[in-house]
């Protein structure tokens, strides 16, 4: 491991020697604790709660699991208040010996008359999410499991884009990564429990969220603003999502479902249980929970490519693709607890994810459409793999946690610790391309070229028939990506005064060691097959582009494809195969290690106004290595292992936040932090790749930067007593260093060791370079609006109609331009990438005698994804609109059944990409709408 181990060494010493001297038994206070768990009358627990000394004027707020711990109190009698929204407030006497922890769980009880407003209502379910949202130091938006099963959400992504300020984007129908307040992905952290999930991609950290089903999940929170206590790496902010805890008196949940999708056409199949209870006199909490998901599907998809020579901007490459995938998704989850007293407690939590994709994909290709007739040619392209793996490309991606940790209190004294492993995977088995290729001129025969539907008019020439059509290419290939993490974490705190003007002391530090490999194996058998197997492919072709191939039936459906059954059957071992070093140059090993260190000081300032001021300090140190691969003019070749390059550096991330109670209801938080994302590891990869032939090279940069972000926020809330909220945000993000991939032309980068020479042609090569770097600085400023209410407050009667609505406008632009190449125009206007202008969700609810109905809207405007050459290729991410409807029957009292119906994407809404404007199509993907429908059980 890299040399950064040694801080390890010295920040978990540091800890020790505080945590030690803080908690010598000579030296402990005669105080006392009060500590317990806040439930309500079914024993589900309370998060959020507010629970209240009037004669100190002092407070905590319960954790997400329902915990409280009121410490350092004078040994007497205390009357403590505990409120909750939607809930009667309770009040209650306890008596604090000297030195020693009272425990005592509360119950409050729901369904209560506040101000002569009934709050049972369509938003009840809601009110563990609204309480932890009303009682934060920082902007949170939550996400609890009551909501979740509200709304048809099949993984954690989807349930994401319910929230103000959140766009998510797709993959497969589904959403994959999440974008917070106008940031790409690539700025937000995922975090599971509070730790930071490794990536299973091999290019990006980005966390993908369509592994993790909702229903596995108790409460997803979104902070906007985040404390020195917790990782810095969150410049758009930082998901966390809290597995299912241990439970306060047994669980058992059941569901089972089915659906259907039109491009299969094949049912799905959804099941899920959970299960927990508390043993050993309530010592030991168990809670255990499984999912599975079987999700026939697909897509209907076509693309397209532009280049641009002397400000004319022509087609290049236009494809057709099939797609059949079938998505099965697991996971499981356990956690154990075990109270040795009141003052120390262990868990232990383990989350084990898994998504296996069965692809087949058939892809027309028409290339080199801006090129001479005789260079212009279709391929016909199967995407399989071996028999016993359906004879489909499996992508296997899996992550998993685990984690051990405890709390203790030595006195007034709080420490908790957490020793954890986590690991994400993809692998890629035997993963197989077969195509065949026509040389005949097809860029003629283009209607609506540069539109949004391009097309030809031509006829393919039937790949069975007297056509020449001749083997193109046939791989097959292995693929493995692992990132592996261990985490240790150690954080005190230290209350110093109670009262209006308490303080609270809080340190602590961490540490993250990471290593990532990704190790391709790519072998091309071409040139082979034809001498083993003849013209045998002619005999084991089948059309595979379905009728109502929904981008339009002007698009060839009948072509014929060699079948996938019959790749999957080759028998490779009998030809002999040419590595693809192309394929293998994306090889590399990576060492990472972060030490963190952070003070924190919790300041009331009277009754209504509070205050934190951090400082976190974290220690980045890097090993990066990869491979070059070169091609000359002749087609020679060269693969070899980069030098080992090692970076560090170090950050300071301060942080201030207020937070003013006007009253009990209204709520007005303002804040300064600044906050980090580190640069992909595929950008960091010390790799030069370059081919002559095909006039294309990348570059690596191991220097890259971190990107940083100063931010200022400013929010006001009211929450409603008849549960339910109206809330504005202002908050601007002023973001340094923005990393971009660079794409220019030249006919060399001697600086980079890429020389000049001629291509296949015998004329001087001009390149297509890519190479990451810091770009621009950018300046976000936006505004987050959103309001929760039922429509009680018109008429009694309305109280089960409710409507649930948020919208953020973000505008950014950029400044001080560090691109090498690309010439910014005078007057260009260059937004920063994943940047929507405008996002929106809208749910209209009904909810009486045991029925629900929600209709859902969500919306979100264009952006740019990735920046070309020039402007007129920067490719952008269009406009969505969502419309998604579900409907739910509960009854039973002791014993809950619920009957649900779900049927999403109604609008039929396709990925789609556009270059440079809106009117030219990149890529337009259609996954038709869905339906599921099901019955959960609640014992």
């Amino acid at each position: 491991m890299i040399a950064s181990k040694r801080h390890l060494a010295t920040l978990l010493t540091a800890l020790s020697v505080m945590s030690f001297t803080a908690v010598r038994a000579d030296e402990l206070p005669t105080e006392g604790n009060v500590r317990g768990r806040i439930v309500d009358d079914n024993r589900q627990t309370l998060p959020g709660a507010s629970v209240y000394i009037e004669d100190l004027q002092s407070g905590v707020i319960s954790d997400v699991n329902g915990f409280y711990t009121i410490p350092a109190l004078k040994p007497g009698s205390y009357k403590l208040r505990i409120s909750y929204v939607g809930y009667e407030p309770m009040e209650l006497t306890i008596t604090v010996p000297e030195g020693g922890t009272v425990e005592r769980d509360i119950v409050l009880h729901e369904g209560v008359e506040l101000s002569q407003v009934v709050v049972k209502g369509v938003f009840s379910g809601q009110t563990r999410a609204i309480n932890m949202q009303k009682n934060s130091m920082g902007v949170v938006n939550v996400v609890s499991a009551d909501q979740v099963g509200k709304f048809p959400d099949s993984n954690i992504g989807d349930a994401l884009k319910r929230i103000s300020g959140i766009n998510v984007q797709y993959d497969q129908g589904e959403a994959r990564f999440g974008q917070v307040r106008g940031t790409s992905a690539d700025l937000t952290s995922v975090t599971l429990n509070g730790n930071r999930v490794p990536s299973a991609e091999g290019d990006t950290r980005n966390v993908q969220l369509d592994l993790i089903p909702a229903d596995m999940i108790q409460t997803i929170e979104v902070n906007k603003v985040v404390t020195s206590d917790m990782d810095g790496d969150a410049i758009g902010g930082s998901i966390n999502l809290v597995t299912k805890n241990t439970p306060y008196k047994q669980v058992f949940n059941i569901t089972a479902g089915t659906g259907y999708n039109w491009i299969s056409e094949k049912p799905q199949l959804n099941l899920g249980l959970t299960w927990g209870n508390r043993f050993i006199d309530n010592r030991l909490g168990i809670m255990a929970a499984a999912s599975y998901q079987f999700a026939p599907g697909g897509s209907d998809n076509v693309e397209f490519e532009y280049t641009e020579k002397k400000g004319v901007v022509s087609l290049k490459e236009a494809q057709v693709r099939q797609y059949y995938v079938t998505r099965e998704r697991q996971s499981y989850s356990l956690a154990l607890d075990y109270k040795f007293n009141a003052d120390n407690r262990v868990s232990l939590k383990g989350m084990y994810n898994r998504r296996n994709d069965w692809e087949n994909r058939y892809r027309i290709s028409y290339k080199k459409l801006n090129s001479d007739e005789e260079d212009q040619s279709v391929v016909l392209q199967t995407k399989g793999g071996s028999d016993d793996n359906k004879s489909a490309r499996l992508e296997r991606q899996q992550t998993m946690d685990f984690t051990l940790d405890g709390e203790h209190h030595f006195g007034i004294v709080g420490m908790d610790w957490a020793v954890s492993f986590s690991r994400a995977s993809e692998d890629r088995p035997q993963e197989r391309y077969m195509a065949v290729k026509l040389k005949e001129a097809f860029g003629d025969t283009f209607v609506d070229a540069g539109g949004k539907e391009p097309y030809s008019t031509a006829t393919i020439p039937s790949a069975d028939g007297d056509a020449k059509w001749k083997i193109d290419e046939l791989s097959n290939s292995d693929q493995e990506i692992s990132e592996d993490e261990w985490k240790f974490r150690l954080n005190i705190e230290i209350p110093l005064s109670q009262g209006r003007y308490g303080n609270t002391l809080k340190l602590g530090g961490k540490y993250t060691a990471k290593e990532k490999d990704r190790e391709t194996v790519y072998y091309d058998y071409s040139d082979s097959y034809k001498d083993v197997y003849g013209s045998a492919w002619k005999d084991n072709l089948k059309s595979q582009i379905r009728d109502n191939f929904m981008p339009g039936d002007k698009y060839p459906t009948g072509t014929l494809f060699i079948d996938n059954e019959y790749l999957g059957k080759l028998d490779f071992s009998t030809m002999e195969g040419a590595p693809v070093y192309e394929e293998m140059s994306g090889n590399y090993h990576a060492e990472e290690g972060i030490a963190g260190a952070y003070l924190r000081f919790d300041q009331k300032l009277g009754k209504h106004l509070s205050a934190v001021a951090g400082l976190r300090m974290e220690r980045t140190d890097l090993e990066y290595s990869g491979w070059n691969w070169t091609v000359d003019s002749e087609g020679n070749e060269a693969f070899v292992p980069s030098d080992v390059i090692s970076n560090d550096y170090t950050n300071l991330l301060p942080s201030v936040l207020l937070k003013y109670d006007a009253n009990d209801n209204a709520k007005i938080r303002a804040s300064y932090t600044r906050t980090i994302s580190r640069p992909k590891y595929s950008n960091l990869i010390p790799c030069v790749s370059y081919t002559l032939q095909d006039e294309e090279a990348t570059i690596g940069n191991p220097e890259l930067d971190p990107t940083l972000s100063d931010n200022a926020d400013l929010s006001i809330e009211y929450y409603f007593k008849s549960i339910g909220l109206v809330s504005a945000d202002l908050f601007y993000k002023h973001v340094q260093d923005v990393i971009v991939e660079e794409v220019w032309t030249a006919e060399s980068a001697e600086e980079f060791g890429v020389p000049s020479g001629l291509n296949e042609d015998g004329e001087t090569a001009e390149y297509e370079f890519t190479r990451p770097l810091n770009a621009y600085d950018a300046n976000v400023l936006g505004v987050e609006v959103a309001i929760q209410r039922d429509f009680g407050f018109i008429n009694p009667a309305l109280k089960c109609v409710g409507f649930y609505g948020n919208y953020t406008y973000t505008h950014n632009n950029t400044d001080n331009y560090k691109f090498l190449h690309r010439k910014v125009e005078a007057g260009e206007d260059i937004k920063m990438t994943g940047s929507p202008e405008h996002t929106g969700n809208a749910s209209l609810f009904f909810e009486k005698n045991g029925i629900g109905i929600r209709l859902s809207y969500n919306v979100a405007s264009s952006f740019i994804d990735e920046m070309g050459e020039s402007s007129e290729l920067d490719r952008y991410y269009d406009n969505v609109n969502y419309l998604d409807l579900n409907a739910t029957y509960t009854w039973g009292d002791k014993t809950n059944f619920t009957i649900y119906a779900d049927a999403t994407n109604l609008l039929n809404q396709p990925l789609r990409y556009y270059q440079g404007t809106d009117d030219r199509t990149m890529q337009a993907e259609y996954y038709g709408a869905r339906v599921n429908a099901g019955i959960k059980i609640n014992f």
